[in-house]
C-alpha cells in the first residue's frame, strides 16, 4: 500500500485528491492548516509557511511514496492596487509553501531511489493576468523549480510533473470573480459568468475532475512523464 501525502487537504482540490487516492486503496495524509481531512485520510496540522513546523512534520510522517501539493494560493489584486507587499505574500504563500516540504521530501526520495511528486501549480505562471501577477510570478517559479527538479532527479528513480490548472469550481473561483468584477466595474454574477464562459466546454474545471488527472499521473500509466508541467484548462489558454 502506497503512503500519499496531499498537503491543503481539508477542502477544494487537495480534499477531491485525498477522497481520489482513498479510493485506489492508498492510505493518505491530509496536510493543512486546520488538520482537518476527508473520512478515512489521517489529517495533521501544519503551516507549510513555517519551514521548521514543516520539517517536523516530513520527520514524523515515514515514508512518502507520493507527494501531491495543493496547499498555499496568492490572491488576485486589481492592478491599482497591487503593491510589494502583495509579491512578498505571493511567494510566502503560494511558492515557500511548496518548497518548504517539497525539498527535504524530494530529499528523502533519492535516498530511497524512488517517488513522485505532483504539484498543482497554475496557468497564472504561464499567460500574465494583470489581476494575477504576484501569484503568476510565484506559480512560475514553482514550474521552473518542478521542472529542474524532474529533470535532475531523474536518474534518481524520482518522477517530479506539475499540472496547471485554470480556474477551479472551488471558493478562490469566488475570489477571482470578485477581483474580476471590481477591475471591470460589473456585478460578481456578471464576472463569474464571463469567466466561466471563456472555458471552450463553458463550464470551469471540477475539483474531481483534477483529482482524476492526480491519479493517473501517479500510476504507472504514467510512468514516462516527467520533468514537465501539464495545462489542465480545457483548452482556455492555446499556448505551445
Amino acid at each position: 500500500m502506497r503512503h500519499v501525502v496531499v498537503t491543503g487537504g481539508s477542502r477544494g482540490i487537495g480534499a477531491a485528491t485525498v477522497q481520489a487516492f482513498l479510493t485506489q486503496g492508498d492510505r493518505v495524509t491530509a496536510l493543512s492548516r486546520s488538520g482537518d481531512a476527508p473520512n478515512g485520510a489521517q489529517g495533521i496540522k501544519v503551516d507549510l509557511t513555517d519551514s521548521t513546523a514543516t520539517l517536523s512534520v516530513v520527520a514524523d510522517l515515514g515514508d512518502i511514496d507520493v507527494l501531491v501539493l495543493c496547499a498555499g494560493a496568492a490572491r488576485q489584486v486589481p492592478l491599482a492596487d497591487l503593491d510589494l507587499g502583495d509579491f512578498r505574500n505571493a511567494m510566502e504563500g503560494k511558492y515557500f509553501s511548496y518548497v518548504n516540504i517539497m525539498m527535504p521530501v524530494v530529499k528523502r526520495m533519492v535516498a530511497r531511489g524512488s517517488g513522485i511528486v505532483l504539484p498543482v501549480i497554475g496557468m497564472g505562471g504561464k499567460s500574465a493576468s494583470p489581476l494575477h501577477l504576484s501569484g503568476g510570478a510565484a506559480n512560475a517559479a514553482l514550474m521552473l523549480v518542478t521542472t529542474g527538479l524532474g529533470a535532475a532527479h531523474a536518474k534518481d528513480g524520482l518522477r517530479i510533473v506539475g499540472l496547471n490548472p485554470g480556474p477551479v469550481a472551488t471558493g478562490r473561483f469566488q475570489q477571482m470573480a470578485e477581483a474580476h468584477a471590481k477591475e471591470t466595474g460589473q456585478s460578481v454574477e456578471a464576472a463569474r459568468a464571463e469567466l466561466s464562459a471563456r472555458f471552450p466546454s463553458g463550464k470551469i474545471t471540477e475539483p474531481e475532475d483534477l483529482a482524476d488527472m492526480l491519479v493517473l499521473l501517479a500510476s504507472d500509466g504514467a510512468r514516462a512523464v516527467n520533468g514537465t508541467v501539464i495545462a489542465m484548462d480545457g483548452g482556455a489558454t492555446p499556448i505551445i
